[in-house]
Parts: C-alpha cells; sequence; structure tokens
C-alpha cells in the first residue's frame, strides 16, 4: 500500500466520521504521513477519541470503526452471561 500524503486526507473541517475515513487517518498516523499530535489539533479530536478509534481497529479491524458495530460489539460485552 503506498503512504499517503496530507492531501489525501478528509478535509480539516470533517466533524462526521466515516469509518473509511478514520481507517484512512490511522494508516497515515501509522505510516508516519501525519502525527497522532497533528491530527488531532487538524481535527479537533481529544487523545481519548484518537486512542478509541485506535482500539477499536485492533481489536475488530475497519468494521470496527463504524459507530454501529461498535456499539454491538461494547453492548455484547456488558450483557451478562444468562444461564436458564
Amino acid at each position: 500500500m503506498r503512504k499517503r500524503s496530507k492531501t489525501e486526507l478528509p478535509p480539516p473541517n470533517t466533524r462526521r466520521w466515516t469509518f473509511r475515513q478514520k481507517g484512512a487517518l490511522l494508516e497515515a498516523i501509522r505510516r508516519g504521513a501525519i502525527t497522532a499530535e497533528e491530527a488531532r489539533e487538524r481535527y479537533g479530536l481529544s487523545v481519548e477519541e484518537l486512542d478509541a478509534w485506535q482500539r477499536d481497529f485492533e481489536r475488530h479491524g475497519l468494521y470496527g470503526l463504524r459507530a454501529t458495530r461498535v456499539q454491538v460489539y461494547r453492548d455484547e460485552k456488558r450483557k451478562p452471561n444468562r444461564t436458564g
């Protein structure tokens, strides 16, 4: 896979993120096209938010970055083990 340049990143005014945009940003950080600090500043992200994206990507892959899927994954962990 080729290295993304900053011009291929989502626009700085991005407020609603698709899972592909999140993945592109994480890939750019991993490859060194942008630092995590630059990304947080550019997009107004918190350390916790960016860390959560990274954690969800590592646990569930690209589709783990989908907001609806993440909620499902989190809900599955919270469900008590029911035995009948």
